[in-house]
């Protein structure tokens, strides 16, 4: 593995990572939405998708699977729904009240959201760190080639 690849890994974990935690950012925003289904992120190996994975991907409901190319390391694979169903209240009055005057409540837990977010955060700190030692390798091997 090269200098240069580990800079790549480290990106692709820093990308995945920042998609992470905008996914839960947006599913606890719309916390008080009427029928919104969460959305959980899906994490892949980063490698070259035959047509037969994006084909069984999309069998399985992962939304925006694509083709990824690269040294390894971890990449957005798409989300999932999240099966848990929502709360039904009655609400007659409601806009959004189906016809026996029920609403569906969101089906997002905040704060497994937000235990994923704060996960997500950490995993981007350590993608952070590691580009600061390759970084740091990068320059002490430079001090050696120089002679210093």
């Amino acid at each position: 593995m090269t200098l240069s690849s580990s800079f790549e890994i480290s990106a692709e974990g820093l990308t995945a990572q920042a998609s992470r935690i905008k996914i839960h950012a947006n599913n606890i925003a719309n916390v008080n939405t009427p029928y919104y289904v969460r959305k959980i992120p899906v994490l892949a190996e980063n490698y070259q998708m035959s047509f037969e994975d994006i084909i069984g991907n999309m069998r399985k409901g992962i939304i925006n699977a694509g083709i990824s190319y690269g040294p390894g390391g971890a990449v957005m694979a798409g989300t999932v729904a999240d099966p848990t169903p929502g709360k039904r209240i009655y609400e007659p009055g409601h806009p959004q009240a189906d016809k026996d005057g029920y609403v569906t409540l969101s089906n997002v837990n905040p704060m497994t959201d937000m235990a994923d977010a704060m996960s997500s955060s950490r995993l981007y700190e350590a993608n952070l760190a590691v580009v600061g030692i390759v970084k740091n390798m990068a320059n002490k091997a430079l001090e050696i080639g120089r002679g210093n």
